[in-house]
């Protein structure tokens, strides 16, 4: 049996430490992708860890749907900043806040 193993009774016990510094291995990507994370995710996770393990600098993705996703959330925040919860409407504050509407 391994140094992080132990047997109590009936039951393997797994032991792990925390350790500063970056993970030779990582299941995390494995149980995402059983777990039905998109490819295009898991890709763009592969891509980033071994950026970061060779201490590289990884830019953000930014594409057509991530921009305007952007900008909705720049929307948003512009109309929460410039609303006055003591005079305004709140129920027409909330109308078409949350629209799926691009």
């Amino acid at each position: 049996m391994g140094d992080n193993r132990v047997r109590i009774g009936t039951v393997l016990v797994q032991r792990e430490w925390l350790v500063p510094g970056h993970a030779l291995l990582s299941y995390g990507l494995h149980c995402a992708l059983l777990a039905g994370v998109p490819e295009e995710v898991i890709k763009r996770a592969a891509f980033i860890l071994e950026a970061l393990g060779n201490n590289e600098h990884v830019e953000r993705l930014c594409n057509e749907s991530v921009s305007a996703q952007d900008q909705q959330y720049q929307n948003l925040v512009d109309k929460m900043l410039a609303f006055d919860f003591h005079k305004g409407d709140i129920d027409l504050f909330f109308q078409g806040l949350f629209s799926t509407e691009s």
